[in-house]
C-alpha cells in the first residue's frame, strides 16, 4: 500500500479568481532581471516569474539550474505553464491549463501599501503528480490583503519530479539525485531569500505552508539540512506524518529499481542518460505517478522520522487534518488492521463506544484517524517535546449546500476557507464566511508572529503535555483535547510508523562510474 499522504489529491475547483480592475503596476528588479506586475485593488500581482532554468533537454532529470537572466522588462501578467501531468486525471481542479517541461515559475501577491511583510510560500497538493501554482483555488489575494506577501510555486511532478536510474547515478554520483521536485522547492525558497525584499517581503520571516502532498514536503523540508535558513515557520495541512519512503537503492525495492523497470518497459534495458532524456514526454507522464524517496543527500529520512530523533527544524509549526480524510480513499478496516495489528479490536470497540456509531462507521473513523489525523498530532507532540512551538487543529466545516448528509470535511476541503476562494459550485452562508475569515486570520497572524492568536478570536492553545490539545474548527470553534481512546490510537499508529522507518535498509554509498 502506498503511503497515505503520497496518494493525496486536492479539492475540485473550477472557479477563476473574482474579476478586478487590472492595470500595469510597479516593477521589481530581481537578480535575473526586471519584472512588471499588475495592479489589482490594494495589491500588486506578479505571475509567471521563472525561478530556475527550464529543466528541458539535457537538464531533464537534473537539479535545477539558475534562471536565465533577461534584458529589459519582463511582463509578469500571466501564470507560467503548469508542469506536465498525465491525462488520466480528470477532476476539474486538475485542469491546470497549458503544460510544458519549461514550468519552473512562481507567483507573488504583495500589498501595495509600503511596509515590510511576512512571506508565505505555498506548496500545492496533488499526490506529487497533479496540480499547479496557478489553480484558482490557490489565489493569494485574500491572504495578501491581510498584510502578507504570498508566493505560490510550480515544481516538477510525477516521473519528471521523482526519478532514479543507475545510469543517472553513474553520470553524477556526487550530485543531488532523484528528488528533483524537492530540489525545485529548495530553489524557489532560495529565490525568495534573494529577491523577496523587492516585493516588500521579509526574507527573515518566511512561512512554508502546504496541503496533502505539499504538507508532506513541508515535513520533508523540516527534516533536511539543505533547507536550513530558508524558512522560519511551517504549516502542514493533511500531510499525515507516518509515511515510510523507499531508499534510492538497497533492499527488495528501491527507486533505482523502479526506474530500471520503467525504462525496460520502453525497450531501454541498459539505458544511457541520453536515451532516458530522449524518451518522449507523453511516455514519461503516462501512468507517471511517482513519489519522494530517500536519496541520502536531499531527502535523508521519511517525513516524520526527524521529529522522533529531535532532528527537525525547530520552527513554529501548525499541523492538522480534516474530519473526512477518508474521502481520499484507502482508509478502510483492512488498512486499520494492518496498522494496528493486535490492538485493532480494542480500539475499534473504543471508537464504537466513543462515537455511538455502528461498528462499520466507527471503524472508518478509526482508519481515518490512524492514517491521517493522529500521526499529525503525534508530530505536534514530538515537536513541542523537542522545545519548539506547535499548534494542532481539526477542521470540520462544510459549505452550507453540502452539509446535509456530509460525512465531514473532505480531504482538501479546508483550502477554500484558508485562501478565501469559494468555488463557483459551492454556496456559503454566514458561518462559512466567518470560518474563512477566522482561518485566514489565524494563518497570517501565525506567519507574522509565530502565534495564531489574537484578542477576540477563539483561543488556540499551543500543544504541551499529552493528550494533544488542538483547535476544533467548525460550527463551534474551540480548544479540545484528545479522548483517551484516540490518544491510544495515536500512540499505536506512530509505533507502527517507527517500525517501518527503522526497517528500511541502510543507504549504501553511491556507486562510482
Amino acid at each position: 500500500m502506498l503511503p497515505r499522504f503520497l496518494l493525496a489529491l486536492a479539492l475540485p475547483v473550477t472557479l477563476a479568481a473574482p474579476a478586478a480592475a487590472q492595470t500595469r503596476a510597479a516593477t521589481a528588479k530581481l537578480d535575473t532581471g526586471t519584472v512588471a506586475g499588475t495592479a489589482e485593488g490594494t495589491l500588486t500581482v506578479f505571475k509567471g516569474i521563472p525561478y530556475a532554468a527550464p529543466p528541458i533537454g539535457p537538464l531533464r532529470w537534473k537539479a535545477p539550474r539558475p534562471a536565465v537572466p533577461w534584458t529589459g522588462i519582463r511582463a509578469a501578467h500571466a501564470f507560467g505553464a503548469a508542469c506536465p501531468q498525465g491525462p488520466e486525471h480528470k477532476e476539474p481542479w486538475a485542469q491546470v491549463g497549458p503544460q510544458s517541461e519549461d514550468c519552473l515559475f512562481l507567483n507573488v501577491w504583495r500589498p501595495r501599501k509600503p511596509g515590510t511583510y511576512p512571506v508565505m510560500v505555498f506548496l500545492h497538493g496533488g499526490g506529487f503528480t497533479y496540480g499547479a501554482a496557478g489553480v484558482p483555488l490557490y489565489d493569494g489575494k485574500a491572504l495578501a490583503q491581510r498584510g502578507a506577501v504570498i508566493v505560490t510555486v510550480n515544481y516538477r511532478l510525477g516521473r519528471l519530479g521523482f526519478f532514479a536510474h543507475p545510469a543517472l547515478t553513474r553520470e553524477d554520483p556526487d550530485g543531488q539525485l532523484g528528488n528533483f521536485a524537492i530540489m525545485d522547492q529548495l530553489a524557489a525558497l532560495g529565490w525568495v531569500q534573494r529577491n523577496i525584499a523587492q516585493f516588500a517581503g521579509d526574507a527573515g520571516n518566511v512561512t512554508i505552508f502546504g496541503e496533502s502532498a505539499g504538507a508532506g514536503t513541508v515535513q520533508i523540508l523540516m527534516g533536511t539540512p539543505a533547507a536550513k535558513g530558508l524558512f522560519h515557520k511551517a504549516i502542514s495541512q493533511s500531510g499525515s506524518g507516518s509515511s515510510a519512503l523507499f531508499p534510492i537503492r538497497g533492499g527488495a525495492m528501491n527507486a533505482e529499481k523502479i526506474g530500471e523497470l520503467w525504462a525496460a518497459s520502453l525497450g531501454l534495458k541498459d539505458a544511457t542518460p541520453a536515451q532516458l532524456r530522449a524518451v518522449p514526454l507523453a511516455d514519461v507522464v503516462k501512468n507517471g505517478r511517482a513519489f519522494p524517496f530517500i536519496d541520502g543527500k536531499v531527502v535523508l529520512r521519511s517525513p516524520g522520522a526527524p521529529f522522533y530523533s529531535n532532528d527537525e527544524a525547530k520552527v513554529p509549526l501548525i499541523i492538522g487534518a480534516n474530519s473526512n480524510e477518508s474521502s481520499l480513499g484507502g482508509m478502510t478496516e483492512a488498512a486499520a488492521k494492518a496498522l494496528l495489528g493486535e490492538q485493532f479490536p480494542a480500539l475499534q470497540q473504543g471508537y464504537v463506544a466513543m462515537s455511538g456509531k455502528p461498528a462499520a462507521a466507527a471503524t472508518i473513523d478509526l482508519a481515518e484517524d490512524v492514517g491521517f489525523v493522529l500521526p499529525s498530532y503525534a508530530l505536534a507532540d514530538r515537536h513541542a517535546a523537542n522545545g519548539a512551538d506547535a499548534y494542532a487543529y481539526f477542521f470540520d466545516q462544510v459549505p452550507v449546500d453540502q452539509r446535509t448528509g456530509a460525512a465531514g470535511t473532505d480531504h482538501g476541503g479546508e483550502l477554500e476557507y484558508v485562501f478565501g476562494t469559494k468555488p463557483i459550485e459551492h454556496r456559503w452562508d454566514s458561518r462559512d464566511a466567518a470560518v474563512s475569515k477566522l482561518m485566514g486570520d489565524y494563518w497570517v497572524r501565525f506567519a507574522r508572529t509565530g502565534n495564531p492568536n489574537r484578542s477576540g478570536a477563539p483561543n488556540w492553545p499551543a500543544v504541551s503535555a499529552g493528550p494533544t490539545t488542538y483547535l476544533s474548527v467548525g460550527a463551534e470553534t474551540k480548544a479540545a483535547r484528545l479522548e483517551p481512546v484516540r490518544d491510544r490510537a495515536k500512540a499505536a499508529a506512530m509505533a507502527d510508523a517507527q517500525k517501518k522507518w527503522t526497517a528500511m535498509p541502510a543507504l549504501p554509498s553511491a556507486p562510482r562510474p
